[in-house]
């Protein structure tokens, strides 16, 4: 067996640091967690922690770069897949909430790491938020052109959206039921956006 490299000793040892953060922050939440925790969880020392993140800021950034990693393609996929809006709508509120029910570690973590950013710039989460939204509003705007969809103000529609995605995946991730929780967000979003016959 080929002994590892040193770039790739460093990217396992990084690997295992954000599993471990990951893990703790899900946990723990940000907040309570310390560098010295994310090292130990990990088998490391502090000192290995400072050799591959600079600032705190680094390892909140790099376990948000792994969760949307993950997920970000599957949704994206999914909104500009085939079928109509109201069914491509309805098949990204259950890939995400099938996401947050089979890695609710990351999901919990995800979720901290938007809190604790929030609690410490109060409009962090809305910035978070406008991020996230720009497929959704694209797919909504499709649908209001076709007729698909009632008239509504997009920005607004799609921010609910992804709040109740957010606070409802959380509840998944806690063990909520997947198909319960699906069912009604998608009979509740369909409701709301659907033009009338």
């Amino acid at each position: 067996m080929a002994r590892e490299t040193r770039a790739e000793r460093r990217q396992r040892t990084r690997e295992e640091l954000v599993a471990s953060a990951m893990r703790l922050f899900a946990e723990r939440g940000v907040a309570s967690t310390s560098v010295e925790a994310i090292a130990e969880t990990a088998g490391y020392s502090r000192g290995a922690y400072h050799s591959n993140f600079d600032t705190r800021e680094e390892i909140l950034d790099a376990v948000v770069a792994q969760v949307v990693g993950t997920l970000g393609p599957e949704l994206v996929a999914v909104l500009r897949g085939e079928g109509g809006v109201l069914d491509r709508l309805a098949a990204y509120v259950r890939e995400f909430l099938q996401y947050c029910a089979r890695r609710p570690v990351e999901t919990r973590a995800l979720v901290a790491v938007v809190a604790h950013r929030a609690a410490a710039a109060a409009d962090v989460y809305d910035e978070l938020v406008a991020a996230s939204l720009t497929d959704v509003v694209a797919l909504l705007e499709e649908g209001q052109r076709t007729g698909e969809l009632r008239r509504f103000d997009l920005v607004m529609m799609a921010s609910m959206f992804r709040r109740t995605l957010d606070a409802e995946g959380l509840r998944v991730a806690h063990g909520a039921p997947v198909d319960a929780v699906s069912d009604e967000l998608v009979a509740t979003f369909v409701r709301a956006t659907r033009s009338a016959p």
